[in-house]
């Protein structure tokens, strides 16, 4: 038997049959790399990989038959058995074949050094600026400073600059999904968050928040000039194939300055083994950026995040939605579509702490759009009621789940506050806007009408640092300034691309900016010309009227909005306070008091006004009792004086 099994395998190497199947494999696997490499360029198939190598797969069985039956003579292919063995060419055409296996093997490391060096550099496809004018400002989006100015920022506020971690600062950009599954996109940015989360358990690093890379998804920027509007010196970007279960995912990370890449890796896996890929991704990019990481870190970063591939695609889909929630009319309902996937994600993780924490706003905006005394046939009176107990469940669920820091910092003050369980308020306050880290509470704004101005801008000002274009610090900024009396931080950003269609409030603030500058003139075109709802130009109208004293003007703004948007008693105790009407205000103010929650919107008609106490607090009992354990001061900062308004 082994001098039969040695006979065999001698005679398949003398017909070549072994040479024929590896040249075989190795073109076969050559025709598949072009495949994956060329297939996203000319928008083939994702299917068509799989297609080809099941063909593959099977030409290679009558391949082995056909070299065993036939042989290549000078005269063409002849039948084995028809040849002559003295005069048998095998040996030759073994030569020939080591030849072609050889070039073969040359064409294959050419697409690998092309794929990794070439198809691997670019930050991704995405569309084309063809002008001068900066893709940014095409887009209607904030060009933000760059490092330099934020840096300068920063020293304005008398803020600590850590120039060592600001050496080591990273951006990580979105990775690029090279497949079009349903949920490919997502995955893809569920991955990138998950790196982004990692590299942020490293104080030794300055790494820029989700909301600013996220901004350069699909766009097309040079890496210099992103990292420049990020205040970073290196940027980490890639992407992300999924065919089935399985993934390639490429990363790189580039030196900004001259675009060396400081490290480069493709990882082909498995699905179920995507946390082991971002969290090695995350381990080398701390490596090339010379971070030392002891066996601590290391559980640090892989404990970071979601951990869960299904939960994150859902709060991808959920975050979307309430972006756009934000952004539009279309609030509560676009807030409900948005909780049914971030149900999704606690259900599939329970201590999602920022599932969590956005899905508590749903109940925040229904319960002051009810005590605002508004009309939303969205909402009905079960779910006021089921309100409270959900911001409570959520909050806590953030609390029980985050460690010390910023964020629970945060979400301690906000529970308070949203709650009405202001005892000891003024301590949380001290506590959410001094605690180290980025993140900022959902509702600090309110804080600036109570003598936390210099701490709420500071605190505003390390989020931007953070986060550069997170419009919400931005203009949490601006509006900090407006009650400090600096109002040109407020003109600034609305008249920037960002403020052109700026938020309701964003308009407002920048009306009374340009009045407290001694803009009269700009005021009132700015009031006219910028775009913006009906509706809001109507109370920006009545707003301005009041502050130039003609108190008729604002009356008839005021009628004719809510002749035609219906009852909304925080707008009325708004404006009947900068028209100097005591009385009236007092009595809105007392109507929304007596509402479940209605201390929300007395400190929204606060903020908003900016004109000191806009009621008395005998007029609200509920609200005065809460203020009265909180430690906060009475009356409110009044960085505007309303001539018709004399208390």
């Amino acid at each position: 038997m082994p001098t039969k099994i040695s006979s065999l395998f001698a005679e398949l190497k003398r017909r070549n049959v072994f040479r024929v199947g590896i040249a075989y494999l190795v073109g076969a696997w050559v025709l598949l790399q072009i495949i994956d490499v060329v297939g996203p360029i000319l928008h083939l198939p994702e299917t068509i990989a799989q297609y080809l190598l099941f063909l593959l797969v099977i030409g290679l069985f009558p391949i082995i038959v056909l070299a065993w039956v036939f042989e290549l003579t000078p005269e063409g292919v002849k039948l084995e058995s028809e040849v002559d063995r003295a005069r048998s060419t095998t040996t030759q055409t073994a030569r020939k074949l080591d030849r072609a296996i050889i070039g073969v093997l040359v064409i294959a490391i050419g697409i690998l050094l092309f794929d990794k060096f070439v198809m691997q550099s670019g930050p991704g496809p995405g569309p084309v600026s063809t002008g001068d004018s900066h893709p940014a400002a095409q887009a209607g989006t904030p060009v933000i400073p760059a490092e330099a100015a934020i840096h300068s920022e920063m020293s304005e506020l008398g803020g600590p600059i850590d120039t060592s971690r600001q050496a080591k600062s990273v951006a990580v950009l979105p990775f690029i999904a090279m497949s079009n599954g349903p949920d490919d996109d997502y995955f893809t940015d569920g991955l990138t968050e998950e790196i982004i989360n990692a590299l942020a358990q490293l104080p030794e690093l300055l790494v820029t928040a989700r909301t600013s890379a996220f901004h350069f998804k699909s766009q097309n920027l040079p890496v210099g000039d992103i990292a420049s509007q990020l205040g970073v010196q290196h940027i980490v970007e890639g992407s992300v194939r999924r065919a089935g279960e399985q993934l390639r995912i490429t990363a790189q990370l580039v030196r900004a300055a001259d675009g060396f890449h400081l490290w480069s890796e493709t990882y082909d896996r498995h699905t179920e083994d995507t946390l082991a890929v971002q969290a090695d991704i995350a381990e080398k990019v701390a490596s090339a950026l010379n971070v030392i990481l002891d066996e601590d870190q290391r559980a640090w970063m892989r404990q970071a995040g979601v951990r869960n591939v299904e939960a994150y695609t859902a709060y991808q889909k959920g975050y979307e939605l309430f972006e756009r929630a934000h952004a539009g009319d279309n609030l509560i309902s676009l807030l409900r579509q948005a909780n049914q996937h971030f149900e999704t994600a606690t259900r599939l993780v329970p201590g999602f702490a920022d599932a969590h924490l956005r899905h508590s706003d749903l109940y925040s905006h229904i319960l002051m759009i009810h005590a605002g005394g508004r009309l939303d046939g969205n909402i009905t009176d079960e779910n006021v009621a089921r309100a409270p107990g959900a911001i409570r469940y959520d909050l806590d669920q953030v609390l029980q789940n985050t460690g010390a820091g910023s964020l629970q910092a945060s979400a301690e003050f906000d529970r308070a506050l949203l709650l009405g369980e202001w005892s000891g308020l003024a301590m949380l306050v001290d506590r959410a806007l001094t605690a180290p880290g980025c993140r900022t509470a959902m509702w600090p704004d309110f804080t600036a009408a109570f003598g936390k101005g210099e701490d709420l801008r500071h605190a505003f000002a390390r989020s931007i640092i953070c986060d550069p274009l997170l419009m919400s610090s931005r203009m949490g900024l601006a509006l900090t300034d407006l009650w400090l009396g600096q109002p040109q931080t407020t003109i600034k950003l609305a008249e920037s691309e960002a403020g052109i269609a700026g938020h309701r409030w964003l308009t407002l603030a920048y009306i009374k900016a340009l009045f407290m500058a001694g803009r009269t003139a700009d005021a009132n075109r700015a009031t006219n010309n910028r775009r913006h709802t009906e509706s809001e130009m109507l109370i920006t109208k009545a707003v301005l009227a009041a502050l130039q004293g003609d108190a008729p003007t604002a009356s008839a703004f005021q009628d004719q909005y809510l002749e035609k948007y219906g009852p909304d008693d925080l707008d009325s105790l708004l404006l009947e306070s900068v028209k100097g009407q005591r009385n009236e205000a007092n009595r809105l103010a007392g109507l929304i008091d007596r509402r479940p929650f209605g201390h929300l919107v007395l400190l929204q008609a606060i903020h908003r006004c900016t004109c000191g106490a806009p009621f008395d607090l005998e007029a609200t009992p509920v609200f005065a009792e809460m203020l009265a354990g909180s430690g906060l001061p009475w009356p409110p900062a009044k960085p505007i004086n309303f001539p018709l308004k004399d208390w």
